[in-house]
């Protein structure tokens, strides 16, 4: 979760290597007596997005409930 803290916490380290991590929190590492820190491909932004599916937009919403609405007409229609 975003703002929680680093990912990596790290005291007293030797020889770390860190490569293609992602995390959502504002720090990727906090470090304290470490040495030869390396990485690559890693990324830490609090505006990392999920992609969502279509079901969980406003227009998919908007569908779902048309569709409900509709069945239910319907099931009044035939029930009447």
């Amino acid at each position: 979760m975003a703002g929680n803290g680093p990912m990596f916490d790290l005291e007293d380290c030797e020889d770390v290597e860190l490569n293609n991590n992602k995390t959502t929190s504002d720090k990727f590492l906090k470090a304290k007596n470490t040495k030869n820190i390396k990485g690559s491909g890693n990324e830490s932004s609090q505006n990392t997005v999920a992609h969502k599916s279509w079901h969980e937009t406003a227009f998919g919403k908007v569908v779902i409930g048309l569709i409900i609405g509709g069945v239910l007409l319907v099931a009044k229609l035939i029930l009447s």
